[in-house]
Order: structure tokens, then sequence, then C-alpha cells
């Protein structure tokens, strides 16, 4: 799924899909309604879009803005070559929508004021995590025992179910599985109504109590290995034929494994930390009393 999305991020951007035109149109009039160019002064020109030139650099800036999976093209003249065709394309619109005087509508102007905020507001974030000093192991693995429950995986249950209308169906269903246990999935994909599992032969993956309906799961985790199908069940979406395909006892997160997810979290309270510290230093005065929230 990632190696699609990266391809078509790849797609879009290198033939100028009008996705990312659209998306980069608002940060384009930002730019130009701000009068704040970028670009370094010993940076070469490498375009011309009206009187507005375009660097080198902002090819580099425009490559380091991307996913980190596609900044080895930094070096790549053919792929540099159209990351500056859809920077044109894209100057070349915002600059018709300033002409057009688009930034001057009061929604238009408050996207811009919004999308130049949330630039600052990760620029903010970014040079904390990076301007901070780092987390010694002892701090990791006191927050770790601090919230040792936050890291508890409860027991789950692995199975797949048929969905089928009424009773008598899911009755005619049981007994195919029954005579068949390898026909499964077939069946499923046969007649299950739940389309939404029926492609992967009713799969539902692996999940914890109280996950489904209550009827649901109270079938499921009555099933075991020995007892792996179970009568039919009735919910409020129909009738299920249940099999059980497995079972993970409750356990831990290891404190190596759950390392980097401690580290977002204290980076994450590092920040929350500083913004209320800078909130309370703000010159900051809600105007209208009902718009007042209540301690």
């Amino acid at each position: 799924m990632m190696c699609n999305a990266n391809f078509q991020m790849k797609r879009e951007y290198f033939f100028g899909g009008m996705t990312l035109l659209c998306f980069g149109l608002l940060a384009g009039c930002q730019e130009q309604a701000a009068n704040a160019p970028s670009q370094q002064p010993t940076s070469p020109v490498v375009a011309t879009v009206g009187d507005k030139n375009l660097y080198e650099i902002d090819i580099d800036y425009e490559i380091l803005s991307m996913p980190e999976s596609m900044r080895h093209i930094m070096k790549d003249a053919s792929a540099r070559a159209k990351v500056l065709a859809v920077m044109v394309k894209r100057e070349a619109v915002a600059q018709k929508a300033l002409e057009m005087g688009l930034n001057l509508d009061p929604l238009i102007n408050y996207r811009m004021q919004q999308a130049n905020n949330a630039v600052l507001i990760q620029s903010v974030r970014e040079w904390q995590q990076h301007d901070a000093a780092k987390y010694s192991e002892n701090k990791v693995a006191a927050y770790y025992e601090k919230h040792l429950n936050d890291f508890k995986i409860p027991e789950q249950i692995h199975a797949r179910h048929i969905l089928l209308s009424d009773k008598e169906k899911a009755l005619e269903v049981l007994k195919l599985v029954k005579a068949d246990p390898e026909s499964f999935s077939t069946v499923a994909a046969q007649f299950s109504i739940d389309d939404s599992t029926k492609g992967r032969g009713g799969d539902l993956n692996w999940f914890s109590r109280r996950a489904m309906v209550p009827a649901f799961d109270k079938a499921v985790f009555a099933l075991s290995e020995k007892n792996r199908l179970s009568k039919p069940v009735k919910t409020e979406f129909g009738w299920h034929v249940i099999e059980w395909l497995g079972k993970r006892e409750a356990s831990t997160v290891a404190l190596e494994d759950a390392y980097d997810e401690i580290i977002s979290i204290l980076d994450q309270e590092r920040l929350n930390d500083w913004i209320s510290s800078l909130m309370n230093d703000a010159d900051i005065e809600v105007v209208k009393p009902e718009y007042r929230l209540r301690q």
C-alpha cells in the first residue's frame, strides 16, 4: 500500500498532476503575497515566470520538502528538471490567481494565513526536537515503568466469518463448511453478504475483546483450537458462521520495542510544556465573554 502511495505521489509530482498543482497554488499565492523570497542571492537563476526568478536552491528546497524516500533525486539532473517543470507550472498558476485577485477573497485569504501558520508550527516542532537535548536511557526506562499498562497487549483472536441474511442460510453454509473445513474462504467469497471481508475469505484479522458487537464477541472468544466453528450467531448485521484461526495470549511490549514510541511521546510532552509556557507569557485576550473557556 505504501509503495503504491509513493508511486502515485511521484507520478503526480513529476508529470504535473492537477492534484499537486492545486495544492501548491495556495502556498504560491502566500509566498508572493508575503513578498518574502526564500532564495539565496548567490544561487543561479534556473527559470523565470513573469517577473519572478526561480533559483537552483529553490529546487533543493522543493526536494527537501518531499518525503525522505524521494530525496535521493537531489543530484539527478533529469529528476530536477521534472521538479522544476512542476514548480514553473505552479508559479504560473499562482501568478494568475493573484492577477485575478483571488487572494482578496476573505475565505481564500484566511486559508492562506492558516497554511502559513501550519508551516511555521511544523517548523517550531522540528526546531524544538532538533535543538533539545536527547533523553537519557534512564528517563525512557522510567517512563516505560510508570506507564507499563499502556504497553500491555490484550489477548487477541484471529477469526473469519461468513455473514448471511437469515438463520436457514447460515445453517446451510455451516453444513458445507463442516463437510469440507478447507472450503471456508471459498464459501465466504461465494455466500457472505459482508462485502468488506468476503474478498479475503471472511478474514477479520486479529482483534481483542469488545472490538466486535457483544453477541459476536461472546461467541468468538468461546471458540478454541478444538472447537473452531461456531453455531450461527445472530447480531444486528445478520447471522454469522465464525471460524477460529488462532489466539495470542496477553503480553507486554518490551522496552526496546517501545523505545521509539516513548521518544515520540516525550517529544510531544516537551512541546506541550513549551506551548503552555508560551501561552502563559503571551498577551492574549478573548474579547467576547461567551467564547471564554470556563476553568
